[in-house]
């Protein structure tokens, strides 16, 4: 019988050979899930979301993010992304508008996020419900989201202030905003006192359903010939004919706004939010922001313009960690950098009141903040891939509109016939 320094001696020797054995054999690495996220419009703050997804790649070493960015519009993203589809190589997830997102839902492809959202309950619940629903369709939640913005009126101060305007009280309804243009404006030296945003219904769709319309009516059908639509048209139609405000193609639309508005030549600029940092970034003059004016006697409402990320994955396990990456989208500090790259309302209420976040950035940029007063609605969207072709259509026919060529009533009874056709061929 060994007796027990023996034993003990055995027993040490067997210890230290255990280890031995531990220290030689490979380290368990942990799993690591691939997703492959895609995003068109680089030169749209594209740099932004470089930064997002490598931050999560530094706290996360069980997600691996392809993370795909090109400058591709909206328009040509989705086409190729719905045809990668029908291949078999479509992406984990795709930046999406809301004038693309029932692309994606009608194809039978694109993935709820509501239990995505709930695997995050403190972080669902800092999330502001409002904007959320420009995400939504048929009351689920179909795009994480990422940035959303709302109409602005952009003044050139310096200009109010020499036309004997006051800046800190910009115009609120139709009438003053005409009245406040027609003192703006110099037409011997080709100035306008405002310019509208014209290439499709995001604007007209604000000003329509604050002045008590819909695109839609409750029937489903089009209601955009409705007097409502007639006036709002007319309205804009006027301010072109008293030269109060220039006629822009749409083709030719977003190479000529920014340049009016810098160089002087516009002295107010109805538009999304969004255009703030490029706009006031290339300007010798100082800029103050104010909620969309509304028809006289309407109820102010604006159409939020969304941009979020839609999953497409099918698998389980690329589901669980296209998730993760795009909840980081949300995070208080991913949202105040997102915010103020793209001067939009911030979704994460927490952002907006911490004051190392948003709150200081806020304080010293008060107009911008009251944008986000404004009650907001989704940007109505026709379903599949009809919707570009509506939206080229209601651009089209605005442009007639608004140069003479057709009556309001005229244009957007062609324009209600055209919707019909769209909707019913689906």
């Amino acid at each position: 019988m060994k007796n027990s320094s023996t034993t003990f001696r055995l027993a040490v020797k067997a210890a230290i050979f255990s280890c031995a054995i531990a220290l030689a054999a490979p380290a368990t690495v942990l799993a690591q899930s691939e997703v492959r996220i895609v995003s068109g419009q680089a030169s749209q703050n594209g740099n932004v979301l470089k930064d997002i997804f490598s931050g999560f790649a530094e706290k996360n070493s069980d997600v691996k993010v392809n993370f795909e960015l090109d400058n591709r519009s909206d328009l040509d993203t989705t086409q190729k992304v719905l045809a990668d589809i029908v291949a078999g190589t479509a992406p984990d997830a795709v930046r999406v508008t809301g004038a693309v997102l029932r692309a994606y839902v009608d194809s039978g492809r694109a993935q709820p996020l509501d239990s995505c959202l709930s695997s995050a309950p403190e972080l669902a619940a800092q999330l502001d419900s409002g904007l959320l629903e420009g995400f939504k369709v048929n009351g689920k939640l179909y795009a994480m989201p990422w940035y959303t913005t709302l109409p602005a009126l952009f003044i050139n101060d310096d200009a109010f202030k020499a036309a004997g305007l006051d800046p800190s009280r910009p115009p609120q309804t139709w009438s003053e905003i005409e009245a406040a243009a027609a003192k703006l404006t110099d037409k011997s030296a080709n100035r306008f006192g405002v310019l509208m945003y014209m290439p499709n219904d995001y604007l007209f769709e604000a000003q329509l359903r604050s002045a008590g319309g819909r695109i839609v009516g409750a029937d489903g059908k089009p209601a955009v010939s409705s007097p409502e639509s007639i006036a709002v048209m007319q309205f804009m139609r006027g301010l072109v004919e008293k030269g109060y405000m220039p006629a822009i193609a749409p083709s030719s639309f977003w190479g000529q706004f920014a340049a009016l508005f810098q160089s002087g030549d516009v002295g107010m600029l109805l538009i999304s939010s969004s255009s703030f940092p490029a706009l006031t970034g290339k300007v010798n003059f100082h800029v103050s922001l104010a909620p969309m004016p509304i028809k006289d006697g309407g109820a102010r409402v604006v159409t939020a313009s969304s941009n979020g990320f839609v999953m497409l994955a099918t698998d389980p396990e690329k589901q669980a960690a296209t998730c993760k990456a795009l909840l980081s989208l949300i995070t208080p500090e991913n949202v105040a950098k997102t915010v103020m790259a793209t001067a939009s309302s911030p979704h994460n209420r927490t952002a907006a009141e911490k004051a190392d976040l948003l709150g200081d950035y806020y304080a010293k940029n008060p107009t911008l903040a009251s944008i986000n007063t404004q009650p907001s609605i989704g940007w109505y969207s026709l379903p599949g891939k009809n919707n570009s072709e509506f939206q080229t259509a209601f651009g089209d026919i605005q442009y007639e509109i608004l140069t003479g060529t057709v009556t309001a009533s005229e244009g957007l009874q062609k324009l209600a016939t055209t919707m019909a056709g769209l909707l019913s061929s689906q």
